[in-house]
C-alpha cells in the first residue's frame, strides 16, 4: 500500500524586482542620442520639474547650487552597480538584474522601445542582402560612413581605397552595387548621374537630355537662346527637355530624413590629437535635462493640498533619478567606447587589414561590467572616426590563431588575406596552397578553414578557377 503523506520544505530564495526607475536607467543605456532625444521630449511634457538644458550657464550653476542645499532624503535610491571611469564618474551595469531577476529584461526592452523600420536601416539591410561576402559586406558598410548629408558620394573611389586600405578594383565593384539600391540614386557621384538614374528609370533619356547633361554649367548660366544655339537644340525642344530636367530631385535624400540624422549625428567621436586617439561624447547631440530645484523649493513653501505635495515630491524624485541615469549612461558609454578603441586601434591606422578580434566579453572583463551591458551600448551606438562612421558592432569580431605570441587576427582580416592570394595568383592555388601560404605569413589556419571562409565568401574552388582561367585567355 502506498502511503501517502505531506512534507513540508522551507526554500530561500532571491528574487529583485524591477522597479520603475531601474528599467528607465536599462532603457537609457540601450538608446542613442536621437532616440533619447524624444524619450526625454515626452519625460519633460510629463514632468513639470523637468526642463531641456540649454546654453544658460547661470540657470545651470543656480541649480547646482540649490542642489548642494539638499537633504539626503530627497536622493533616490536606485540599485547600480557602480564602477569609476577613468574620469571617476559612476557607470551603470545590468549584470545584477540578469543574475537576480526572474522577469526576462530581453521582452521588456522589445515592449517599451519603439522599432523604426528607418532608411539607414533599409540601407543597411540592403547591403546585408546583397553581398554574401563579408569583407565586402563590411567594406560596404564603410563607405556608407562617407556619404554626403543629401546622399550622394562625393569621396572617390581612389580616395574610398586609400582610406580603407581596400584594391581600388574591388571598391568600384562594391560601389557597382550600391549605386543600385534604394532610394533611387544614392550613392550617386554628382548631380549628373543623379539625374541620368532618374531619366533612365523614366525611359526619358534621350538624345537632347544627354546633351543637356553633358552641359549642366551652361544650363546654369545661360539663357534658352543661348543654349538653344550653342548646343544646337531646337527652341521646343529645348523647354520640353528643360521641363523635364526641372521635374527630377536634385538629390537623392531629403536633408531631413533619419539616415542623415545617423550619419551625421554620431554617438561618440574620435579624434587624433598628435600620436593619440582621442575619444568623447558628441555633446552636439548629447540631449540633457536640469532639475527645476529652485521652482521646487519655492512650490515646497506655499500651503498646498495633500495630493499636490505628493504629486510634487513624485515628479522631483522621479526628475532627480532621471538626471542620475543620464549621467551613469553617459559615463558607461565613453568608457565602452575607450576601450575599443583602445582595442582597435590598428584599425584607425591602417584601416580593415587593422582589425584585431574582438568579442563583447573582452570588453566586459576588461571594464568589469557585465556582457549584456556591452552588448546593449554596441548594438545602438555609431561612432565617428576618420575613416568613416560606424556602428559599434562593426568592431567586434572572431578570432583566429596565430603562430606567433600576439592575440590573434580577426576572421575578417584573415578572409582579406585569402582574396588578396586569390586575386593576385599566376598560378591557381589550392586550398591547401593558401594554408600553407598563411602559416608563412604566421597565420595558423587549416585547409578546411581556407574552405570554410573561401565558400562564405562565394569564392570558386581552385578547379572552377582554373577553368575559368583557361576560357579567358
Amino acid at each position: 500500500m502506498v502511503k501517502i503523506s505531506l512534507v513540508q520544505n522551507i526554500k530561500q530564495s532571491q528574487k529583485m524586482t524591477l522597479t520603475p526607475q531601474l528599467l528607465k536607467a536599462i532603457k537609457l543605456l540601450e538608446l542613442n542620442n536621437i532616440d533619447l532625444d524624444d524619450y526625454l521630449q515626452q519625460e519633460i511634457l510629463d514632468n513639470p520639474l523637468l526642463e531641456k538644458a540649454g546654453d544658460d550657464e547661470s540657470l545651470k550653476d543656480n541649480i547646482n547650487d540649490n542642489d548642494k542645499n539638499l537633504s539626503s532624503q530627497d536622493k533616490l535610491e536606485i540599485s547600480f552597480s557602480h564602477n569609476e571611469d577613468l574620469e571617476g564618474s559612476p557607470s551603470f551595469d545590468t549584470a545584477n538584474l540578469y543574475e537576480s531577476s526572474s522577469t526576462s529584461i530581453d521582452n521588456i526592452i522589445e515592449e517599451t522601445l519603439e522599432s523604426k523600420n528607418s532608411l539607414y536601416q533599409i540601407i543597411t539591410d540592403q547591403i546585408n542582402i546583397s553581398f554574401q561576402n563579408k569583407i565586402d559586406r563590411l567594406i560596404a558598410l564603410s563607405i556608407l560612413g562617407f556619404i554626403e548629408p543629401n546622399g550622394y558620394l562625393k569621396v572617390s573611389t581612389k580616395e574610398l581605397s586609400i582610406d580603407l586600405n581596400i584594391d581600388l578594383l574591388r571598391i568600384e565593384k562594391i560601389l557597382k552595387v550600391l549605386k543600385s539600391f534604394e532610394p533611387l540614386g544614392v550613392f550617386s557621384n554628382d548631380l549628373k548621374e543623379f539625374l541620368t538614374l532618374q531619366l533612365k528609370s523614366q525611359n526619358l533619356l534621350d538624345s537632347d537630355l544627354k546633351l543637356l547633361l553633358r552641359n549642366l554649367t551652361i544650363l546654369a548660366n545661360e539663357n534658352i537662346f543661348s543654349i538653344s544655339r550653342k548646343l544646337k537644340i531646337d527652341k521646343e525642344k529645348l523647354i520640353d527637355s528643360l521641363d523635364i530636367l526641372k521635374r527630377c530631385s536634385p538629390s537623392p535624400i531629403d536633408t531631413d530624413s533619419d539616415l542623415i540624422s545617423h550619419i551625421n549625428s554620431p554617438d561618440i567621436i574620435v579624434e587624433k590629437d598628435k600620436n593619440e586617439w582621442i575619444v568623447s561624447l558628441n555633446e552636439e547631440t548629447l540631449p540633457k535635462v536640469i532639475l527645476l530645484t529652485g521652482y521646487w523649493e519655492e512650490l515646497s513653501r506655499k500651503k498646498l493640498s495633500k495630493e499636490d505635495k505628493k504629486y510634487l515630491s513624485t515628479n522631483f524624485l522621479a526628475g532627480k533619478g532621471l538626471v542620475k541615469a543620464l549621467e551613469q549612461r553617459a559615463s558607461t558609454i565613453l568608457k565602452v567606447a575607450k576601450e575599443i578603441i583602445k582595442k582597435q586601434d590598428k584599425f584607425l591606422d591602417d584601416g580593415i587589414m587593422g582589425l584585431r578580434p574582438l568579442k563583447l566579453k573582452d570588453i566586459a572583463e576588461e571594464l568589469d561590467i557585465h556582457e549584456s551591458t556591452v552588448s546593449r551600448i554596441t548594438n545602438s551606438k555609431t561612432i565617428y572616426t576618420p575613416r568613416g562612421t560606424y556602428d559599434l558592432k562593426f568592431f567586434f569580431s572572431k578570432s583566429l590563431n596565430t603562430l606567433s605570441n600576439d592575440d590573434g587576427l580577426s576572421s575578417k582580416v584573415v578572409k582579406e588575406k585569402i582574396i588578396q592570394l586569390i586575386n593576385n595568383e599566376e598560378k591557381i592555388l589550392s586550398d591547401n596552397k593558401l594554408s600553407k601560404l598563411l602559416k608563412e605569413e604566421g597565420i595558423n589556419v587549416a585547409r578546411r578553414t581556407v574552405a570554410k571562409y573561401r565558400e562564405e565568401m562565394t569564392l570558386p574552388p581552385s578547379h572552377q578557377r582554373k577553368r575559368l582561367k583557361q576560357l579567358a585567355v
